[in-house]
């Protein structure tokens, strides 16, 4: 696109905007992870770099990891704007001790970047990259992941949740979808869900 994909405005609202604000609605503490910025206008959070050189959501997922104090993060991609706060609970309810949690779409692809993921993916992961293996699909098999079918709960006004923006073309198409829900006021996870689910806080939106 030529563009800063984060700083792409929607609705009125950069998509990072959009995407914190939906985590938010969750989540009493979130981080972003981004190798390009330090700082990001409007957004009451850190920002954390990536914890070595390399592009790639798999050091992105790691780096959030590494500056958690928590047993699960949620990663959740800045270039997936119709995010809600429906399907972020959706996958931080199965939390139940996997080592990923994840959406799997009906063609059997799964989405790793509206995923909660343990602690225990850090040692696996940095295993892959220093093997120079950075699919997020290499460090499946040695880790026990739950796969959440996908329905209605991973919809947002007709369209998927996991619909993210990689041209111009794709920012007009959404830009009715999420609107009306831009300013919506929705309630976060109860202490007794956290409490019952892991406590997967805070979540992490992931920036590349």
């Amino acid at each position: 696109m030529g563009q800063d994909k984060a700083l792409m405005r929607a609705g009125g609202k950069t998509l990072i905007q959009i995407v914190f604000d939906r985590a938010r609605e969750v989540f009493d503490r979130v981080m972003v992870i981004s190798d390009i910025h330090e700082v990001f206008e409007g957004i009451g959070a850190p920002v954390f770099k990536d914890i070595i050189p390399f592009r790639g959501a798999m050091v992105g997922i790691v780096s959030a990891l590494l500056h958690a104090d928590t047993p699960y993060v949620f990663v959740v991609g800045c270039d997936m704007p119709l995010v809600t706060a429906e399907s972020i609970k959706c996958v931080v309810r199965a939390a139940g001790g996997e080592d990923i949690v994840v959406p799997r779409m009906k063609n059997g692809y799964f989405e790793p970047l509206h995923a909660a993921y343990n602690r225990s993916c850090i040692s696996p992961f940095l295993s892959c990259i220093e093997r120079g293996r950075r699919r997020k699909a290499d460090v499946y098999p040695y880790l026990i992941v739950r796969g959440i079918e996908d329905g209605p709960h991973f919809m947002n006004n007709g369209r998927s949740v996991f619909t993210n923006v990689n041209t111009k073309d794709d920012l007009e198409n959404i830009g009715w979808a999420f609107e009306e829900t831009l300013n919506a006021d929705k309630p976060g996870l109860s202490d007794h869900e956290a409490e019952n689910q892991g406590n997967p806080k805070p979540g992490a939106v992931c920036v590349r």
